[in-house]
């Protein structure tokens, strides 16, 4: 008998538990004042980056999918859309309290900016 069948059976059977991503595995949120029809076409060209990266760069440390995710949210952010991040601190590895995250916020205007007027009271 010629072990040729079962070595073929078996790289066949190895070669379907492998599997590229089909798509991202993180949340991504439109822009501001991006209409979803933009966000749309953003998204289709950040997969295909993603996949673009996994045909450059083959094996290595870093799971497949996770490095589609890295190329998909690089792309995806600067198309000026916006990255949900986790706030430091509020979750750990093996924790018991669920993760919190919110989305990216822009920094607070510099020392020695006025206030703003005080708002008129409801009549």
């Amino acid at each position: 008998m010629n072990g040729k069948p079962a070595l073929l059976v078996a790289a066949v059977v190895l070669a379907g538990c492998a599997s590229a991503p089909t798509g991202p595995s993180v949340m991504v949120l439109p822009g501001t004042n991006k209409s979803m029809e933009q966000f749309q076409a953003d998204d289709a060209r950040c997969r295909q980056a993603g996949a673009a990266e996994l045909q450059r760069e083959k094996g290595g440390q870093v799971s497949a999918q996770k490095r589609y995710d890295m190329a998909y949210l690089q792309c995806m952010y600067a198309q000026g859309n916006q990255i949900p991040m986790s706030r430091p601190g509020y979750s750990t590895p093996g924790a018991s309290a669920p993760a919190t995250s919110t989305t990216v916020s822009p920094p607070p205007p510099p020392s020695g900016t006025p206030p703003p007027p005080p708002s008129s009271p409801p009549r």
